[in-house]
């Protein structure tokens, strides 16, 4: 068995740029400019860009937000008056914050091709969602995003180094890899895969100006682990919305396996009569140790009350999720909580509670995690966690049908077509 491989390194900077949101229906008028309501069509027309301003009517130039630099300070350089700024700023009211722009965000200016004349500016927020300030005829300030394009997108292959790797190998965005484990993260533990194990799936990329711009939906997915296979496919409708098996069971369970959004490495295993390297004796150890590094983020495995959250002497801090009237799960020795979290409060699944540190009787940093089944200790690692509401009667031939063409384009794409490296 060998362990994962950091193979989400540098996802969460990828996922900052997963939003996008559709237009608000406003308008700017000018004489260069149509109506911002409809960017599908506004790009079908002919010499519009995708901004909706007439080509080769301005000079565009492109820029981004200099270190301390505020909106007041580019739109002064752009010889915008304090009065005209004044009013901008009052019809960003409910649109746009002013005042909240970041070092590096992208924008465009428009400047009439003859006298050099600043006209607007395109202000992007996101890749996709941006804000139009325009002074050349009146101020206007309207909101608009680009459209987001979608492909739909295969991966399999058997592990034999890293997830991260054969995604890497491949050309997949590696947010494949956290969806994944996402995905089947209530059967699979994705800190301990085997070397032999599979995976299919089916997603959407996203394109932004045919640029890459993440995922999408992961549409279908098979993942064999230790002999076991796993199929998930998503389903949405009145009554359902989320992954299910292919005889309807919802894939969802409980509890996640681990309390990490990404892979650490176990150091310490559930126990009965483990060696204590603090008190030097044999003693049961009702749970299992993860070696991340100081300040990593601790997150819920299910939803639940918050029933403690203290300094507790030898646990040092420690966060107690109760889950249902059967688990309940405890994070210990952490470096600290996260906001709001205390007791009686109420968290989601995948919400941070707190990060890894030292507190209390410790050796080093680590975090000690443990679940409790009907009051009594149960090894984490092995838990057997029962499935969620899956497809109701009335509606599981329905589904079936839905995703009939789905599990055929999923046992089509075999191992004779295509070796790949995949993860562990």
């Amino acid at each position: 068995m060998i362990w994962v491989k950091n193979f989400l390194v540098g996802m969460a900077v990828l996922c900052l740029f997963q939003a996008c949101s559709l237009f608000q229906n406003q308008e700017v008028v000018t004489e260069n400019s149509i109506t911002l309501q409809n960017l599908e069509e506004i790009e079908e027309l002919p010499g519009y860009d995708s901004y909706g301003f007439v080509k080769d009517e301005a000079t565009v130039k492109e820029a981004r937000v200099k270190r301390n630099e505020s909106l007041y300070v580019i739109l002064r350089s752009l010889d915008v008056t304090p009065e005209d700024i004044y009013a901008i700023q009052e019809k960003s009211k409910g649109k746009f914050n002013t005042r909240r722009i970041n070092q590096n965000q992208k924008y465009y200016t428009y400047h009439d091709p003859d006298t050099g004349t600043p006209l607007r500016m395109v202000f992007h927020q996101t890749a996709t969602d941006y804000v139009v300030f325009d002074w050349s005829n009146g101020i206007e300030v309207a909101l608009g995003s680009k459209e987001v394009r979608k492909e739909i997108a295969t991966a399999y292959g058997t592990i034999e180094s890293s997830l991260y790797e054969s995604l890497v190998d491949q050309g997949v965005n590696i947010l494949v890899a956290n969806g994944l484990s996402e995905i089947f993260g209530w059967e699979v533990d994705f800190f301990r895969l085997y070397k032999g194990d599979k995976f299919k799936v089916i997603y959407e990329k996203r394109f932004v100006d045919d640029k890459p711009y993440g995922i999408g939906q992961i549409i279908a997915a098979e993942f064999e682990h230790r002999g076991e296979v796993y199929e998930a496919y998503f389903y949405e409708s009145d009554d359902a919305y989320g992954y299910y098996d292919e005889v309807g069971n919802s894939v969802q369970k409980a509890l996640l396996k681990a309390p990490f959004k990404y892979s650490q490495q176990i150091s310490s295993n559930f126990s009965y009569n483990r060696f204590h390297p603090v008190l030097k004796r044999p003693l049961p150890h009702y749970g299992v140790d993860y070696a991340a590094p100081l300040g990593t983020p601790v997150i819920s495995v299910g939803d639940g009350e918050v029933i403690e959250s203290q300094y507790r002497g030898p646990s040092g801090n420690i966060v107690k999720i109760r889950h249902n009237a059967t688990y309940t799960t405890a994070y210990l020795h952490l470096n600290g909580f996260a906001s709001g979290i205390k007791k009686g409060r109420q968290v989601k699944q995948g919400q941070v509670i707190g990060y890894v540190g030292k507190t209390g009787r410790v050796t080093g940093v680590h975090l000690h995690y443990n679940v409790m089944k009907n009051g009594r200790p149960v090894n984490p690692v092995k838990l057997v966690l029962p499935p969620s509401k899956g497809i109701s009667n009335s509606e599981l031939e329905a589904y079936k049908e839905a995703i009939s063409s789905l599990r055929d384009q999923l046992h089509f794409l075999t191992e004779e077509e295509k070796i790949v490296k995949a993860t562990y």
